[in-house]
């Protein structure tokens, strides 16, 4: 029974502490009023700070909220949320109709992310001075309804705000329409102290090597497009064998990145692979692989040689 009694303590006091760290959209019962000491606060969804991560460089931290099952919130009460963090706090409020709120504004953005499925249809809000941007999915407007809206561009007529459109005329028409709050972003040069005492140790090594991953993918993508267009304003190697092996190679190298000094060496690595064509022929993987390694060192010269070999 102690170490029952224990456990339950213990629990109990790693929620109120993960409570002072969540990043929550939340509604008070009765639409945000908060003189009813007994009413209820509803959670739509929530997470943990410190597992967001960073994305856009280091200047954005994005918190993906996780769905409360048991509260689902109807796009006819959108105007009733807030973003809050440390259990409560508003950062945000997505009720346009107040006079003294922050400025916010907004996007229909449909199905951008490839990750939505069906007829959702994302939203995208900016909230000014302290730039933080809320996501969410709406669930019950059906596709041909949100598409036409987007091709039309005219929920902003009238200097209506998003939110009036979405509640007073799409709420209005579908109103067993939801809302599925997705994500929190926060621009990083505002909460550098937050970053340094929410993020343990562990972390912020688990994010930065996340971003340095993220970059150097990045970067290689370039290459990958840098080499393709110019096989194809050459007009040769149109097989997709002959690419990957040519990237291969270069990626081998350490040619992962776009410099001027990159450029010049992987277009005459490119000539040389085009005045060799029949290198290709060879039914012997490796062969090929070493040859154009060889063309590759060629392309060099022999005071950088120090580099080849760090590669």
């Amino acid at each position: 029974q102690a170490a029952a009694d224990a456990a339950k303590e213990l629990a109990a006091a790693r929620e109120e502490r993960d409570m002072s760290q969540r990043v929550e959209v939340l509604c008070s019962l009765d639409n945000g009023d908060y003189e009813d000491d007994d009413g209820e606060t509803i959670v739509y969804g929530s997470a943990l700070f410190e597992e967001g991560y960073y994305f856009c460089d280091k200047n954005l931290w994005e918190v993906t909220l996780q769905q409360n099952m048991g509260n689902i919130c109807r796009l006819a009460d959108l105007r009733g949320c807030h973003i809050c963090v440390g259990g409560g706090f508003p950062v945000a409020t997505l009720d346009d109709t107040v006079s003294n709120n922050a400025t916010f504004d907004g996007s229909i953005d449909g199905d951008r992310r490839q990750t939505i499925s069906g007829d959702a249809c994302e939203v995208s809000l900016c909230f000014c001075p302290h730039t933080v941007w809320l996501n969410f999915l709406i669930h019950g407007w059906p596709r041909e309804e949100w598409e036409a809206v987007i091709q039309e561009d005219d929920y902003h007529q009238d200097e209506r705000h998003i939110i009036h459109f979405l509640v007073e005329n799409v709420a209005e028409q579908y109103p067993d329409a939801t809302v599925e709050f997705i994500a929190v972003t926060f621009a990083t040069r505002n909460i550098p102290g937050a970053l340094k005492r929410l993020l343990s140790s562990k972390r912020k090594e688990e994010v930065c090597a996340d971003l340095d991953e993220q970059i150097a993918e990045r970067d290689w993508e370039k290459v990958v497009g840098f080499v393709k267009s110019n096989l194809q304003e050459r007009g040769i190697f149109s097989q997709q064998y002959h690419s990957r092996v040519i990237l291969a190679v270069l990626r081998v190298q350490g040619f992962k990145t776009r410099t001027e000094a990159n450029d010049d060496i992987i277009l005459r690595f490119i000539a040389a692979c085009e005045q060799s064509p029949g290198v290709f022929d060879s039914d012997d993987g490796e062969e090929v692989f070493t040859t154009l390694m060889q063309y590759l060192r060629e392309q060099f010269g022999s005071d950088q040689d120090d580099h080849m070999e760090e590669s």
